[in-house]
């Protein structure tokens, strides 16, 4: 008899501890990622074309190759980071280890991405800057409607060079602004008179100045040209410049540096005393790493011996 009421007891306690396992909660499915595809406007190529360009104007992202007639707007491969509070820059050089020491593009990434979905632990939690490339494909349908493909890629990184995170997937930020800006332009039916040319980087193109051979002093030929610079500058506030110094390669590589250097000083304190601001203006030295011209001519290596200045867009707020 007690064995039997030792067995009721062992199966009525085993039944109950199934239940119990049954009953923990299922974590619910996460939402589905956002899925890039063609989207169709019922108006002509040109009225989408037409719009495309006006649309693309307010992305502050310079463009590399437009072609209306393969239906291309490719933009120039660039680099976000976070140099100060809440201040984003977008940059078409890559942005060393000193340039983003202090930078935090998470919010950045969460804005545009589905980073923390793809990104699971243990990668590094603190991203420094994204790479990103864009590029806007269009096709007629037919005479009244008109196909249009975004291709965005976004590929942070915690470090310089070796810290690339992968490819993570677009959230559809930045392709449904701009899909729904070109519609209401669309609407707007008030595509004449035709918008001003797309925004590109020769509209604030400086121009390169060179040296003497084993000097840094700014000679007279340069003056003019960081005179047309400086303007240039002054017309455009929201530009700031990397000026990059090289030399040609005789001498060690160590003293080419530091003369790439002082060459880049030498340019700044010029455009400085012409009213530009110091906080607008980062050198930089190159050295004879990068050649311009190849081969042991005088003409060479008066290619390679400049200041070259790289214009950087500056924004106020992470996004697009």
């Amino acid at each position: 008899m007690r064995d039997s009421n030792r067995k009721i007891m062992l199966l009525t306690m085993l039944v109950l501890l199934l239940g119990c396992i049954g009953e923990v909660p299922v974590e619910p499915p996460k939402k589905g990622f956002y899925e890039n595809k063609p989207v169709v406007f019922k108006s002509s190529y040109d009225e989408v074309w037409e719009a495309t360009t006006r649309a693309i104007k307010e992305l502050n992202w310079d463009t590399k190759a437009v072609d209306r007639e393969k239906g291309i707007v490719e933009f120039m491969t660039s680099y976000v980071y976070n140099p100060s509070f809440n201040e984003y820059s977008r940059v078409y050089v890559e942005p060393s280890n000193d340039d983003i020491k202090n930078s935090r593009v998470k919010p950045y990434l969460r804005r545009i991405s589905h980073y923390e979905k793809l990104t699971p632990p243990p990668a590094p939690p603190n991203p420094k800057f994204v790479k990103e490339k864009l590029k806007i494909k269009l096709k007629p349908v037919n005479t009244s409607e008109t196909e249009l493909q975004i291709d965005y890629r976004i590929m942070p990184y915690y470090d310089y060079k070796i810290g690339y995170l992968g490819t993570v997937k677009s959230n559809g930020y930045l392709e449904k602004k701009i899909t729904s800006r070109i519609q209401e332009i669309l609407t707007e039916k008030e595509l004449i008179p035709p918008p001003p040319p797309l925004p590109t980087e020769q509209e604030y193109r400086l121009m390169d100045v060179f040296f003497d051979f084993d000097k840094y002093y700014i000679r007279p030929d340069a003056e003019p040209v960081l005179i047309e610079n400086a303007n240039v500058l002054k017309e455009n506030p929201a530009i700031n410049i990397v000026i990059e110094g090289y030399a040609d390669t005789r001498g060690p590589t160590e003293y080419n540096l530091w003369l790439g250097q002082k060459r880049a000083e030498a340019v700044k304190e010029y455009l400085v005393n012409l009213g530009i601001e110091p906080f607008r203006i980062t050198t930089i030295s190159r050295g004879e790493t990068s050649q311009f011209a190849s081969g042991t001519t005088e003409e060479a290596y008066q290619l390679n011996r400049r200041v070259r200045f790289i214009p950087i867009r500056v924004y106020r707020e992470p996004g697009l």
